[in-house]
């Protein structure tokens, strides 16, 4: 396995190719910040790379603290690849464990197979085709290119229900829109049972709501009116009207293209989301190195990196375009393996290509725990790299991992949590690595940064702080931009006591 295979496998996980489309529905012009990050992050950590680095041999060993931040922050990201499988078993009327299970075992399997390495290109071709396969179909379903799609949605005056929705023509099961969020309507809708149901609706008069619940029968219709809500339901399956807003969608193309005004809650959120990625990246590929890339491979990784972002970019812009039905009750990465089967309508096609989407999760599920294991194995030179092939650890690791999947969380929060404490850690040592060669520097400066992150996380989430609402929440949201400084400063207060 080349090492260009690595970075890219190791950080274009499921959780984040199928998130960044997802942040661009959901954030419109906003969306492209995180996805510039993700395309910039392995660069930069190769550009630390410089050909006059001193040699592997001369290096100083990994601090345990930086290993275990390493090793920590793998085990995150496989939890979050295992919530995208999940999602993406429960978006296709699978049980949630289901995908879980699956994917779990062929990462087990895959770590107990010591050559595991040589599989990752074939892994990494059947990702790139499950997802460039059905774009190109869903590309000439509109008969538009990525950037026409871009102008159409842009210049849409409403994001309604198009005609021939299988949410029009048929119905379908309400958990595939609400998750466990109401959906509030904006103007008038006439919703219509496909079978017998019971809806709860939230109504709203002047200052003054009212929940009450309406039985209906086969052909029956509820009126909701601007304002009301509908509340989560389980398998009731409704018709909505075409030509209808989509409940939840931007009120039109242009503020979906525009995004959301800029100010300081959301400029120190960017801030912390560069710290938290950029920084995450270095961690994960900068030095500590046991090889050096070539320009070649460097090369590649760009291409393979910018290509993946212009490829769901096209997603989502042909999904905001072509499939609006994603944006109802939020959106939320797994909806992408819907957009065929929207685009497409009934068509025998649109099966086969969700299948195609779906091979890719998995194989980039796959790809991925296998280059951050190798990956693992090189930061930990002084263990003889047996870190990355110990079955009884990874056992443990893809157990609770699975575990934990049961619950649903968001997957791009859990990214975003280990690649953060993987900077807090990690980081200043990466940026300033003579003076982490210094004895006990590197050690006091990871411990201080992930202490720091810690206790920043923990004052976020206990105290309820919302990252889109105040700067503390947007501080809190992404640790790590007070957490590395904090680690280079130590770093560097802890190698001025320590003789040359």
């Amino acid at each position: 396995m080349t090492a260009a295979g690595v970075i890219v496998a190791g950080w274009l996980g499921p959780a984040i190719w199928l998130t960044l489309p997802a942040l661009l529905l959901a954030q419109g012009a906003g969306g492209l910040w995180p996805g510039l990050l993700v395309v910039l992050a392995p660069l930069l950590a190769l550009s630390l790379r410089a050909p006059g680095a001193e040699p592997d041999e001369a290096r100083a060993p990994v601090p345990l603290v930086h290993v275990a931040a390493f090793f920590l922050a793998v085990a995150v990201l496989i939890w979050a690849g295992l919530v995208v499988a999940g999602d993406v078993a429960a978006r296709l009327g699978a049980p949630r464990w289901h995908g879980i299970a699956l994917t779990a075992a062929g990462g087990l399997l895959l770590t107990a197979w010591r050559g595991a390495e040589r599989v990752v290109p074939a892994l990494l071709g059947v990702t790139a085709l499950g997802v460039a396969v059905p774009l190109v179909v869903v590309s000439a379903a509109t008969g538009l290119s990525p950037l026409s799609a871009w102008r159409a949605a842009a210049e849409r005056p409403a994001l309604v229900f198009p005609v021939t929705s299988r949410w029009v023509t048929e119905g379908r099961d309400l958990r595939l829109a609400q998750g466990t969020r109401p959906l509030a309507f904006e103007e008038a809708h006439r919703l219509t049972a496909t079978g017998d149901a019971m809806v709860r609706v939230r109504v709203r008069d002047g200052a003054h709501t009212a929940d009450r619940e309406v039985a209906l029968t086969a052909g029956q219709s509820v009126l909701l009116r601007p304002g009301d809500r509908l509340e989560p339901t389980t398998g009731v399956r409704l018709r909505f009207e075409g030509g209808r807003r989509v409940p939840g969608a931007p009120p039109s193309g242009v503020s979906w293209a525009a995004g959301a005004p800029a100010d300081s809650i959301r400029a120190l959120a960017a801030l912390g989301m560069a710290v938290t990625v950029l920084g995450g990246g270095v961690a994960l590929f900068g030095p500590p190195l046991t090889e050096r890339l070539a320009r070649g491979q460097s090369a590649l990784v760009g291409g393979a990196l910018v290509g993946a972002f212009w490829l769901l970019q096209a997603w989502a812009v042909y999904a905001a375009l072509a499939a609006p039905e994603v944006f109802m009750g939020g959106v939320t990465p797994e909806r992408l393996v819907d957009v065929p089967a929207l685009v497409l309508a009934s068509h025998p096609t649109a099966v086969r290509l969700q299948g195609l989407l779906v091979l890719a999760v998995g194989a980039g599920f796959l790809a991925s725990t296998v280059a951050l294991r190798a990956r693992l194995s090189a930061v930990d030179a002084a263990g003889g790299g047996e870190i990355g092939h110990d079955l009884g650890l990874w056992s443990m690791v893809f157990v609770g991992a699975a575990l934990a999947s049961l619950w649903q969380i968001d997957p791009w929060s859990l990214v975003l949590t280990a690649l953060g404490a993987a900077s807090a850690v990690l980081l200043p040592a990466a940026l300033l690595p003579a003076l982490a060669s210094r004895a006990g520097a590197a050690s006091a400066a990871g411990m201080t940064g992930l202490v720091v992150y810690g206790l920043v996380l923990a004052l976020g989430r206990l105290g309820g702080a919302r990252p889109d609402e105040t700067l503390l929440g947007a501080l809190c949201g992404h640790p790590a931009v007070l957490a590395a400084p904090v680690g280079m400063l130590t770093l560097w207060l802890a190698a001025r006591r320590v003789p040359r």
